[in-house]
């Protein structure tokens, strides 16, 4: 049989073509999409995306924003050297540039404040295919207002995404009710209970994982929505053996289907554990799942170290990201220095640099002598950057 006339029959196997298409990167596949009519129909049937999203997909990089500005600077986690996907954001012929407020398995979840618009618009936007779309108007209720409006996608069970928009409830000031948005109908819909939460939360940076959303409170209780039974409930926490009440810094993300959580209560230490959330029908909890040390970076980096008064002194760093690998052996630690992003590997603590940043140019940025200052850290927020074909 000749060469031609195998590659003829592969081609013309439709189930073949699939099992063969599903191995391939998905920038291969957006270039094989233009082969043939043939070709473009399977790439672009529900079926090869389903199919997709069921394999665990790396992080390619993530898209940092410092200083609230209107630009991401991207971090390559690849193997391979990739392209930043975009600079700045801007979609149609809006006026106002667009910000990321949530990534979730290579889909994007952003908005933009019009000139004297009261809400903003919301878009799920796929910066791959770069295609993306706009959400309907949230709806109005009585001028209530939005708490947090976040992006529920799970590519390996429905190729159709949700976005939950938490909303204060007339019942009482801390009563709240939860509207959600699917595009599989391409309309809003209210939950049929709401829930009450004391000292008026600011609900921000939910997380999805395992069909649910996780808020992680510095001061309140933290709690999950469940979105199969629709439920919120509060989610229990590691036990707080430094005690102090509120938290400085926490970390909240997921990486191939893992949920982490890092809390750091104090700016004086380098010291902390990393917790991965064990789902059980019962119940879930945390565990221990790594334990970092940045001293040996701080020894390499001392410009991380700021004097807090005469005799103390405290650490400039912020963490961006847990990435999981397939082999767990080489998952890592991404971290946020001044003017520099670190990857600190959890089985063998090295660690080497794999950003720089362009020197600011903005004093109010910078201390009197050029360097980098708290407010470096101020408005910062990194997204995950993962390839997928998903229909927006």
């Amino acid at each position: 049989m000749s060469a031609f006339s195998s590659a003829e029959i592969i081609a013309n196997n439709e189930d073949l073509l699939t099992e063969i298409l599903v191995c391939l990167p998905v920038k291969s596949l957006l270039n094989f999409k233009s082969v043939s009519k043939n070709w473009l129909s399977i790439i672009t049937s529900p079926n090869l995306s389903l199919r997709l999203g069921r394999l665990p997909k790396p992080i390619t990089g993530l898209l940092m924003r410092r200083n609230n500005g209107p630009e991401y600077n991207f971090i390559n986690l690849g193997s391979n050297t990739s392209r930043a996907p975009f600079k700045s954001l801007t979609f149609g012929n809006l006026p106002s540039r667009v910000h990321i407020k949530q990534s979730c398995n290579g889909l994007l979840l952003c908005s933009s404040l019009q000139e004297n618009a009261r809400r903003p618009d919301y878009f799920v936007y796929n910066p791959t295919t770069n295609k993306y779309t706009m959400l309907p108007p949230i709806p109005n209720d009585n001028g209530a207002l939005c708490r947090d409006v976040v992006l529920a996608f799970d590519p390996s069970k429905s190729p159709y995404y949700k976005v939950v928009c938490v909303k204060d409830c007339n019942l009482s000031e801390s009563s709240f009710q939860i509207e959600i948005y699917s595009s599989q109908t391409g309309t809003w819909r209210v939950c049929n209970s709401s829930f009450n939460y004391p000292n008026t939360p600011f609900f921000m940076e939910g997380v999805f994982w395992n069909n649910a959303i996780y808020w992680c409170k510095s001061w309140s209780p933290s709690i999950y929505f469940d979105m199969d039974k629709e439920e919120v409930r509060e989610m229990p926490m590691p036990p707080n053996i430094n005690g102090l009440d509120e938290k400085w810094s926490w970390y909240l993300g997921t990486s191939r289907g893992h949920l982490h959580l890092i809390e750091i209560y104090s700016p004086f230490n380098t010291i902390f554990n990393i917790y991965e959330m064990e789902k059980r029908e019962d119940c879930c909890r945390w565990i221990v799942k790594y334990q970092v040390d940045l001293s040996p970076i701080v020894t390499s980096y001392p410009e991380m170290i700021k004097n807090f008064q005469t005799d103390l002194h405290y650490y400039l760093f912020s963490t961006l990201c847990v990435v999981r690998e397939e082999n767990d052996e080489e998952s890592y630690l991404v971290v946020h220095l001044p003017a520099k992003v670190i990857r600190y590997n959890f089985k063998d603590k090295s660690f080497n640099k794999i950003h720089d940043f362009a020197p600011s140019h903005d004093s109010e940025h910078q201390g009197g002598n050029g360097q980098v200052t708290d407010f470096d850290f101020v408005g910062t927020a990194a997204f995950q950057y993962i390839e997928s074909l998903a229909s927006v």
